[in-house]
C-alpha cells in the first residue's frame, strides 16, 4: 500500500469547515497526519490500517496527541511577548 493512495480523495474537515484532500490531512502537522484525521476518515477508508502501515508506534502517539486548545494557544502567545 503506497502512502499517496488515497490522497486525491476529498473530505470535509471539521475543523476548518470545508472540503480538503487526503494528501492536505495527512502532511498537516508538521508532515505526520492532523490528530483528527481518524475522525474525519473513518467511515471513507479503513484510517487505522493506513496509520500501521505508513507510521510507527512513535509518530501514531504524536499523530493522536490533541492539538492545544485555542486558549493554551493564546496564553502562550502573550507569554512571548
Amino acid at each position: 500500500m503506497m502512502i499517496e493512495q488515497h490522497d486525491e480523495l476529498e473530505g470535509y474537515c471539521r475543523t476548518l469547515g470545508h472540503h480538503l484532500s487526503f494528501h492536505y490531512c495527512r502532511r498537516l502537522n508538521q508532515n505526520l497526519p492532523c490528530p483528527r484525521i481518524r475522525d474525519c476518515w473513518f467511515e471513507r477508508l479503513a484510517i487505522d490500517d493506513f496509520l500501521k502501515a505508513h507510521y510507527s508506534a512513535e509518530e501514531r502517539a504524536r499523530i493522536a496527541t490533541p492539538p492545544a486548545g485555542k486558549l493554551d494557544t493564546i496564553l502562550k502567545l502573550l507569554a512571548q511577548g
